[in-house]
């Protein structure tokens, strides 16, 4: 199940960068994350990074969205394995995933407890081949922000008392 939704996931990025649209369809938010979840579950437990799911008051158990499900995981992983790396060195490393209603739309807000980005890095965060890591090559989120726009949506970096906290905003379906 595994090496499929990895096949599945890496064909979705293919499809994406040849600019090819997006499938939209009704997609359970909590469905994708269980799918990124189950990509990163066991580096997040190595890590020893506890892992915290919200779901505010406003919004059902499942809340589903009009997006392209393999993309919105990938969004996820992304957002996650950035979190992940930014925990590293931190004690109590924590990863907030929380999902609410804002009238007809959804937020999916994936927050930790990290060091947070500088102001200079906070300017350019969407900006291709700017990067914070040694190895990176900054088009993580330059491509998660484009899919997430191809869905009708947002991806934006709200500001937090610590850490990094990266909402993706989606049409509730």
């Amino acid at each position: 199940d595994l090496t499929a939704r990895i096949g599945a996931i890496t064909q979705e990025l293919r499809s994406f960068a040849r600019k090819s649209h997006p499938t939209v369809s009704t997609v359970s938010v909590n469905a994708a994350i269980d799918g990124a979840l189950m990509l990163l579950g066991s580096r997040m437990r190595r890590a020893g990074v506890r892992l915290v799911r919200n779901t505010s008051i406003d919004a059902p158990a499942d809340v589903t969205v009009l997006a392209d499900r393999f993309r919105l995981e990938q969004v996820i992983v992304n957002l996650i394995q950035n979190a992940l790396e930014a925990l590293e060195d931190v004690p109590n490393p924590a990863i907030t995933l929380s999902v609410s209603r804002a009238g007809n739309l959804v937020e999916l807000a994936v927050a930790d407890n990290g060091p947070g980005l500088s102001e200079q890095v906070r300017e350019q965060l969407f900006t291709p081949f700017v990067t914070t890591k040694a190895n990176g090559l900054g088009l993580g989120l330059v491509i998660s922000r484009d899919i997430i726009a191809a869905l009708d949506g947002e991806l934006d970096l709200r500001p937090s008392d610590n850490g990094a906290h990266f909402v993706v905003t989606l049409r509730s379906a």
